[in-house]
């Protein structure tokens, strides 16, 4: 997803139930020297939308004013949710899902333009310091001409 900083339309939780509330879950902010965007990284933030069955591990934001326009998550399903909207067991959906917790494997999700990219399943290190490094990355990747290049590609399975 290629965005342009000036031209990026606002998320909203109309679009998507899983955007994240930037008010919830509050690890560090910075701006970014490049595009100007304020980032807002999270640790288990909560998401806007009230029927959301994600589960949200870290996330960064790229607010322009008072607008979100870009967010890169690490979601998982909670399935404990999902169990009690389908009215199935939680035993057969970790079954389904191949996990013993209550959530799936964690997911590499990112959000902008009205647009939701699903880049397969997260691989690398849980801890804050290597997750926001790796959301810093897929934002850098995500606005021409800022960061440096960097190959994530053993971090993620399609």
């Amino acid at each position: 997803m290629i965005l342009n900083k000036e031209t990026a339309r606002k998320l909203s939780q109309k679009d998507f139930a899983n955007i994240v509330d930037i008010r919830t879950g509050f690890a560090k902010e910075e701006i970014d020297g490049e595009t100007g965007l304020r980032l807002v990284y999270m640790k288990n933030p909560a998401t806007l939308g009230d029927d959301s069955m994600a589960y949200v591990s870290h996330a960064v934001a790229a607010i322009r004013g008072s607008d979100i326009i870009f967010s890169a998550a690490l979601e998982s399903i909670d399935l404990r949710a999902l169990s009690s909207a389908l009215g199935e067991s939680l035993k057969s959906l970790q079954a389904e899902y191949g996990v013993k917790k209550y959530f799936t494997e964690p997911r590499i999700i990112i959000y902008g333009n009205g647009e939701r990219e699903d880049l397969g399943r997260y691989l690398g290190a849980m801890d804050d310091g290597d997750a926001f490094d790796f959301l810093r990355g897929l934002f850098e990747d995500s606005f021409p001409g800022t960061g440096e290049d960097e190959d994530w590609s053993d971090w993620i399975v399609e």
